[in-house]
């Protein structure tokens, strides 16, 4: 009994079994074997090639099959040779993806948004979002977008960039959503990211961190972008944008001197007519941030008031016909009219002197306008408004910034926009508005009527237009319209 249970009794057994069994083989009649030997082993092999799906070469037949219909635009032969290959592997996320991009060739395009749609939902596909936003959103204005559009607009973006987070365009784009979403935070994060290889994406997120209220983080950041693009304008002395780049870093931080001699220079180096012409226009825009920066002051002295009229004179000469440079010149001019300080006059006369003919006149009857000289005035703006075609909308500009003033004159914003309706040909809804607006606020109702009604033909003025024409007809009685226009200012 034992000997049955020994293993090595039955390897022994086994051994003689197979010598026995090998030398029963009829050798002499194997030849006339091989056929059936060889015809079993083609079987087999054409089993397996069989039941192994689309493997192999079949795989590779069906791959060029596709793709030869695919660059011969047959639509209906590439959709066919997918739906086979979906029969067999119906959770394919790429074959799906590649259904949905020929069904929307086949102008099937519902489906084919449905499809990727239901990749990016379930299988997260990263081409499919890409594709979603090639064709819905990256053509499509922010302003167009409902909020549905806009949260998917997000969550694509978000997708993209989660699966390839080096890829600098998503970035922008993410990081240009989540500011206007207001996520202010997250998008200073993406732009720190970007900063390395895009210097000026650094100055962003130090605005974007000033606008939070981190000035420490803001200056680390401007301060490092401005060290890369400094470094990057060094080795390439002639290149006006990398010179403008590095100006407006410093003057992010409050550099002033610093971006006009960087300005100044590089206007001096630059090669082509036009690149000089732009940072002379940038040398003016600076003047007019530094006098700005240094209006900030409670408190500014008669000495501070001729060093801004003389630098508003070199910004004159820099930029001759920049609209802020002229805006900034008439509004000084103006605010110094009753200032009797020998030296101001001087330096104000001299400004007003240096302007170009239609701005010269432009000011000077904007002087007599609110000194009460009708004569005066109109003979100036008559001549201003022959040589400066803009000055209508100069004048509708500075009757806006004075009715926003604290403690301002509504009386002579309103002269002011009266002015700038009756000197203009064609005044545009943008005029009325003004006056229509500062007739509300002198409390003057009816008459303000109708101008805001002439500016409900502006899209971007209706809002506010509204809502002071709620205001003017529940002061007049009116209650239902005023209702309906409540209700169309909060819509």
């Amino acid at each position: 009994m034992l000997t049955y249970l020994n293993p090595l009794s039955w390897l022994a057994w086994f051994r003689e079994f197979l010598l026995a069994w090998a030398v029963s083989l009829p050798l002499g009649s194997l030849p006339r074997a091989i056929p059936a030997v060889l015809v079993i082993i083609a079987l087999a092999v054409g089993l397996i090639v069989a039941r192994s799906g689309i493997a192999g070469w079949r795989n590779d037949l069906i791959g060029r099959q596709f793709v030869a219909a695919w660059q011969a635009d047959d639509f209906p032969t590439a959709e066919l040779i997918l739906r086979r290959q979906l029969a067999q592997r119906p959770e394919d996320a790429d074959l799906i993806y590649k259904l949905a991009v020929v069904r929307d060739s086949l102008e099937a395009k519902d489906e084919a948004q449905q499809l990727m749609r239901q990749l990016v939902g379930v299988k997260r596909h990263e081409q499919a979002a890409r594709w979603l936003l090639s064709k819905n959103f990256l053509t499509e204005s922010w302003e167009k977008m409902d909020e549905t559009q806009r949260v998917e607009f997000g969550q694509l973006l978000n997708l993209v960039h989660e699966k390839s987070p080096q890829d600098l365009a998503i970035s922008q784009l993410y990081a240009e959503y989540l500011i206007a979403r207001g996520n202010l935070p997250k998008a200073m994060g993406l732009l720190e990211q970007l900063a390395p290889v895009q210097p000026m994406r650094g100055l962003q997120a130090a605005a974007i961190a000033r606008q939070m209220g981190n000035e420490s983080t803001a200056d680390r950041l401007a301060s490092r972008a401005l060290e890369q693009v400094d470094k990057l304008a060094a080795e390439d002395p002639s290149n006006s944008v990398l010179w403008l780049a590095v100006a407006q870093n410093q003057l992010f931080l409050k550099r002033f001197p610093d971006a006009l001699k960087t300005l100044e220079r590089a206007a001096g180096r630059a090669k082509k007519p036009e690149d000089a012409a732009q940072l002379r226009q940038a040398v003016g825009e600076t003047l007019v941030a530094w006098i700005r920066f240094i209006e900030e002051s409670p408190n500014v002295a008669p000495q501070e008031r001729v060093r801004v009229l003389k630098m508003l004179q070199t910004a004159l000469e820099y930029a001759p016909n920049n609209p802020s440079v002229l805006m900034m010149v008439s509004d000084h001019v103006l605010a110094t009219l009753d200032d009797d300080d020998e030296s101001v006059v001087s330096t104000r006369n001299a400004l007003v002197a240096g302007t170009s003919p239609g701005i010269s006149h432009f000011i000077r009857g904007t002087a007599a306008m609110l000194k009460d000289d009708t004569e005066t005035a109109t003979m100036h703006l008559k001549i201003a408004a022959d040589l400066l075609p803009r000055s209508g909308a100069i004048l509708n500009n500075l009757a806006v910034a004075l009715a926003a003033k604290d403690g301002a004159s509504l009386e002579q914003a309103l002269k002011i926009s009266q002015t700038a309706i009756a000197q203009t040909a064609e005044a545009t809804p943008h005029f009325y508005e003004t006056r229509g607006q500062i007739l509300v606020k002198l409390e003057r109702y009816l008459e303000a009527v109708p101008d805001l009604e002439r500016a409900l033909l502006v899209e971007e003025l209706a809002p506010k237009a509204h809502e002071s024409l709620a205001l003017c007809y529940k002061k007049l009685g009116e209650d239902e319209l005023s209702r309906q226009h409540d209700d169309a200012a909060k819509q």
